[in-house]
């Protein structure tokens, strides 16, 4: 094919891992190609001129649109080609026929822009939009937005007209590691932050800007955007649907499944053949116990992605992976009873994917279920005494997701037994011995499904984990052999002080059969080393249980204090080399304020060796302890070993910010406090230390305009 009056047009910036690939796809058609580097520190500028480009050097001002026009600044061709450094062109043929039947009032092609992303086992999710990226060479046409930045408009006040085109992009920019793809998400929202203070009242900003931060775990600012997105949005544009899906997205995520429904079936109601919103409504009725209705949403899902809408397109369509829905609606079938269309969906998943674990696994639980030797998926385990105040609570907080309830009391005086048993719990008595790890593994020996969650009398399972935890369940391959919870937990601290503490540990676990799976410690049980030792894979989940326990009136908290106290001796006397008991009494002899006792359990736990998110942990309260005795060079010291280990948390450099300040190093402890800052974007994504401490956003941002502050009076007093 001859070269094409065309100008390729990229910016870029650290690029190459996927530079070569993307000037491949059009070095053989155009004649220019422009590469506007906006500050690469590795290969990217030799990889664009060894493919003939023209490099031009930007200083990155945090605006797309800004680097886009200089690009287009130094194109000479007729047309322009927009592509990013990880983006392909696919059908290089279908841009020759494009420009060669372009008219005179044409300025512009759709594009049919493709990302893919891929969990698990199962085949990538398609995200099929179309975009104007092919157009004139104009100097009236230019960029606008300092990120999501649009061609479209400026072409449309230069009078021109925008046809549809066969040309298809690859994208790859969200194949990233989690890392990777979090700093993205959180640059995304920096920049969408300047842009909606801008313009308050732009629905498309306010859209894109509630996507990133439903991505970040921030869905209560996201509803906030999407709302505000509504009122302003086009009834007639190809906002509106989007917007709907988002919000049903969010509420279907938080457990608000009515509010879920209407977003979704409204937007469907907006534009019909969106497989978005008939996905949402699938999980949405399954959540709700509507099986069948579920499976008539998956299916029209499945319908909807075949069908070639080009106004679904123009919205972004969300093209979910066959063998995926067939898992969804064969699970439906299923539940109805229906084990013939549930084997037919699952053997479709596997023929669309046979890499697919999840189908594999749910038909061989299918055929144990028709030969009769599948158990069922999910029972509750728990230990009890006196808990007749607590126990209600907790009890319905599961009662609709859980097959089974083992509850094993130590000697309860009050009503705690027959509240267990009016909610269909099957009840055992065990004689107390001071060991928790005992009275919880005698509830293992009695409990009979797949997979067991265990809690205390004191915790609850809100809404939005319960409405996930079965299909959660359901997933899991083979491997898996253990979920982590995230526990929140609020604690007195001080005279009517609270902190939350987040911790994550593994409260879902497969059940291998005792005493093959069995808990370990006198107290503060693990459940942790059997799973390993089973040959279980540990993973995260979105699954929280919040806990009341801590956050008791003084003189309980005290009692419950001593009794970890004294069980906590008993236990590092039997197993004086045991790191997480030596832990565990340093955390109790710490909130005893026993502060030097506790300073030496935390060093011979590290000493001993500990876990990396136990040894961060560790290294934490040592900073802490350090801070309150006013040894901050020793509190510094500790806080970077947390970090060493574990990087990405708040709680280290927040105690290092403070230690810093307290020795009026407020440079430095202004930088520290806007590195903790950065971290607390975000309190949902998993822990990377034994358990975090949820900050007041406002004290800390207080702290570091302080701390600011005194670092630039240092700055004029020195000078």
């Amino acid at each position: 094919m001859d070269r094409l009056p065309l100008s390729v047009c990229i910016i870029a910036r650290n690029e190459e891992r996927h530079l070569s690939e993307c000037l491949g796809s059009v070095a053989s058609i155009a004649r220019q190609i422009v590469v506007v580097d906006t500050g690469s520190t590795d290969n990217t500028i030799a990889i664009a001129r060894q493919f003939g480009a023209e490099v031009h050097l930007w200083t990155w001002n945090d605006d797309f649109s800004a680097a886009r026009n200089e690009s287009l600044r130094h194109a000479v061709q007729p047309w322009i080609l927009v592509l990013d450094a990880d983006e392909l062109l696919r059908t290089p043929a279908a841009v020759a026929h494009a420009l060669a039947n372009a008219s005179d009032n044409v300025g512009g092609f759709y594009v049919t822009l493709e990302s893919m992303s891929k969990v698990g086992s199962s085949s990538p999710a398609h995200y099929v939009t179309l975009v104007v990226r092919l157009f004139r060479n104009d100097e009236r046409c230019r960029y606008e937005g300092i990120i999501h930045e649009q061609i479209l408009p400026s072409l449309l006040r230069a009078g021109y007209q925008c046809h549809s085109s066969a040309i298809v992009i690859e994208h790859r920019g969200y194949d990233l590691d989690p890392e990777q793809l979090r700093h993205k998400q959180l640059r995304n929202r920096r920049l969408l932050d300047r842009a909606v203070e801008q313009e308050p009242e732009n629905p498309f900003y306010r859209l894109h800007r509630a996507k990133t931060l439903i991505a970040l775990g921030d869905y209560t600012q996201a509803r906030t955007d999407l709302i505000a997105a509504l009122r302003t949005a086009s009834p007639e544009g190809n906002l509106l649907p989007q917007i709907l899906n988002h919000a049903a997205l969010i509420e279907a995520l938080e457990g608000n499944l009515v509010a879920a429904r209407a977003y979704a079936e409204r937007s469907l109601a907006v534009l019909p053949n969106q497989p978005m919103s008939w996905f949402l409504l699938g999980h949405v009725h399954r959540q709700m116990g509507n099986a069948r209705a579920a499976f008539a949403a998956y299916t029209s899902a499945l319908e909807a992605g075949d069908n070639p809408d080009p106004r679904v397109y123009a919205t972004g369509k969300l093209l979910i992976p066959r063998d995926e829905l067939e898992i969804e609606r064969g699970q439906c079938a299923a539940a109805i009873g229906d084990h013939a269309t549930a084997e037919q969906c699952y053997r479709t998943a596997l023929h669309y994917n046979p890499a697919n674990s999840r189908a594999q696994h749910l038909l061989e639980k299918l055929m144990a279920q028709k030969n009769g030797s599948l158990r069922p998926l999910l029972g509750l385990a728990m230990i009890v005494r006196n808990e007749e105040t607590t126990l209600p609570r907790c009890l319905e907080s599961v009662r609709s997701v859980v097959d089974q309830i083992i509850v094993v009391d130590t000697g309860s005086t009050d009503r705690t037994v027959d509240i267990a048993k009016q909610f269909g719990a099957t009840v055992y008595h065990f004689e107390w011995c001071d060991d928790f790890a005992a009275a919880r593994n005698e509830a293992l020996r009695h409990i009979t499904t797949e997979w067991v969650l265990y809690l205390d009398a004191d915790e609850t399972l809100p809404p939005a984990s319960a409405a996930q935890i079965r299909p959660l369940l359901e997933r899991q391959p083979p491997q898996v052999g253990g979920l982590l919870c995230t526990i929140i937990s609020p604690h007195r601290v001080g005279e009517g002080g609270s902190e939350i503490h987040r911790g994550a540990y593994p409260r879902l676990f497969r059940n291998y059969g005792y005493p093959r799976i069995a808990f370990r410690g006198r107290i503060h049980e693990q459940i942790t080393p059997s799973i390993i030792e089973c040959g279980g894979a540990i993973v995260p989940s979105p699954i929280e249980i919040h806990h009341s326990g801590y956050d008791i009136p003084r003189a309980q908290l005290e009692e419950k204090v001593r009794r970890n106290y004294r069980l906590l001796i008993q236990h590092v006397q039997e197993e004086p080399l045991n790191a997480y008991a030596w832990f565990q009494l340093g955390q109790t002899l710490a909130r005893m304020q026993l502060f030097a006792e506790a300073e030496g359990a935390f060093s011979l736990a590290l000493r001993i060796g500990l876990s990396t998110p136990l040894h961060a942990s560790a290294a934490n309260a040592l900073a802490y302890i350090c801070g309150t005795q006013r040894r901050f060079e020793e509190a510094i010291n500790w806080a970077d070993e947390s970090l060493r280990v574990a990087p990405h948390q708040a709680l280290a450099l927040i105690y290092k910010a403070h230690a810093l300040y307290a020795l009026e190093r407020y440079e430095e402890s202004s930088q520290v406090f806007a590195q903790a800052l950065a971290h607390l974007e975000n309190t949902r994504t998993p822990l990377s230390v034994g358990f975090e401490v949820e900050f007041n956003r406002a004290d800390i941002e207080a702290k570091y305009r302080d701390a600011l502050a005194r670092a630039t009076a240092q700055t004029m007093n020195s000078a």
